[in-house]
C-alpha cells in the first residue's frame, strides 16, 4: 500500500472536558501520515487552550480560529478547516468522540482494496447520563447492517445513489473519511444547519463509491447535550420540508437522467409523506410501541444532567444528533 496523507478535521466548540481524549486518539493512530487541524468555533470554555497545547506538543497539529474569533457554526467551521487541508483524504472527528488506534489504517487498507471514494466504519456508543439509548439502539445498528450487506461485510465497494435521500445512513461524521478531491466538489452550505452531515452524504452518494469497515473503530459519545435543542414536531416538519426543497434542486434532474424516476417522485412528495416513509423503516423492524418510544426520546427536551455541557451549543453542533 502507498502512503496517502490524511487530514483529520476537528471542529471544536465547548467540549473542553472531552477534547483531550479526542485529540489523543488521533495522535495515537498507528497510521502516522496525518495532520490534525483543530478549528475552534469561538468556544467559551478552555477548548482553544487545550488545542494550542496539543500543537505545542506535536508538530502534526494546527489550530485555526475564525478571523473574528466568533462562533459561526459547523458548516462555516468545516469550510475554514477544509481550506487548509493538505491531505489526499479528509477524515472528520467530532470533538467529543474518539477513535481506535487502528482507525485510519483500517480505513485506508479498505480504500486500497476497494478503490472507494468514501469509507466508513462501524461505531460503538459511549453512553453518558441523559443519552437517548433507545434511539441509538434502534437506529445505528440498523443502518450499519445496511452498509455491511451492501459491502458484503467490507469485501467490496458499493454505490448508494439515492438511498441517502430517505435518511442519513452515516450516523456521525466521526466514522467517515472522503477523498479530498471529492469533498471539494460538494456544497458545504446546508439548508438545515443541524443536518450538515446528511446534506454532505446525499451529494456524495450521487457520484461516489462507498466502502465499509465492519469493525467498531469510532466511539460516538451520547449524552444529554447531544439533544441540544427542543425538537418539536412542527420544527422537525419545517426542517424536513426545507431539506426536501434543497434536495429537489440538486438531485431531481440527475435522478431522472440516471433512470431513477421512483426517487424523483419521492422527492416531489409532500414532506409529511416523506417523513412517513422514513418512519416506516423502524416501524417495520421494531413495531409501533418501540418506534413510538424512540420518537419520544428525540422529540422531548433534553433533561439537565451533570455530564451535559453547561454552555449553549452552536446551531449546527453536533451534526447528526437530530436524525430520527
Amino acid at each position: 500500500m502507498s502512503h496517502p496523507f490524511v487530514s483529520v478535521l476537528v471542529s471544536s466548540y465547548n467540549y473542553a472536558r472531552y477534547l483531550p481524549a479526542a485529540l489523543d486518539s488521533v495522535l495515537a493512530q498507528t497510521w502516522p501520515h496525518l495532520e490534525l487541524i483543530v478549528v475552534d468555533d469561538g468556544s467559551a470554555d478552555h477548548s482553544l487552550d487545550i488545542a494550542r497545547a496539543a500543537a505545542l506538543r506535536d508538530g502534526r497539529v494546527r489550530v485555526l480560529t475564525h478571523a473574528d474569533g466568533g462562533n459561526h457554526g459547523l458548516a462555516a467551521t468545516t469550510r475554514l478547516g477544509l481550506a487548509q487541508c493538505r491531505g489526499d483524504y479528509v477524515a472528520f472527528l467530532e470533538s467529543d468522540d474518539v477513535w481506535h488506534a487502528d482507525c485510519l489504517r483500517e480505513r485506508l487498507e479498505t480504500v486500497a482494496r476497494t478503490g472507494a471514494d468514501v469509507v466508513l466504519n462501524d461505531i460503538f456508543p459511549l453512553f453518558m447520563p441523559g443519552a437517548a439509548e433507545g434511539w441509538y439502539v434502534g437506529y445505528v445498528p440498523r443502518v450499519m447492517r445496511w452498509h455491511a450487506a451492501r459491502s458484503r461485510d467490507g469485501r467490496e465497494a458499493y454505490t448508494a445513489h439515492a438511498a441517502f435521500l430517505l435518511e442519513n445512513r452515516i450516523p456521525t461524521l466521526s466514522c467517515a473519511m472522503l477523498a479530498a478531491p471529492l469533498l471539494r466538489t460538494l456544497s458545504l452550505q446546508p439548508p438545515v444547519p443541524v443536518w450538515f452531515d446528511w446534506w454532505l452524504w446525499t451529494q456524495a452518494a450521487a457520484q461516489a463509491r462507498f466502502a465499509y469497515v465492519p469493525r467498531a473503530l469510532t466511539g460516538w459519545r451520547q449524552h444529554a447535550a447531544s439533544l441540544h435543542r427542543v425538537i418539536t414536531p412542527a420544527a422537525y416538519l419545517a426542517d424536513y420540508a426545507r431539506m426536501g426543497r434543497a434536495m429537489r434542486r440538486v438531485h431531481l434532474r440527475p435522478l431522472l437522467r440516471r433512470g431513477h424516476p421512483g426517487w424523483a417522485i419521492f422527492l416531489c412528495l409532500p414532506s409529511v409523506l416523506r417523513i412517513g416513509a422514513r418512519l416506516a423503516l423502524p416501524l417495520f423492524r421494531f413495531g409501533p410501541r418501540r418506534t413510538l418510544s424512540m420518537l419520544r426520546e428525540r422529540l422531548r427536551p433534553a433533561r439537565r444532567r451533570p455530564e451535559a455541557s453547561p454552555l449553549p451549543l452552536s446551531p449546527g453542533h453536533k451534526a447528526g444528533s437530530r436524525q430520527i
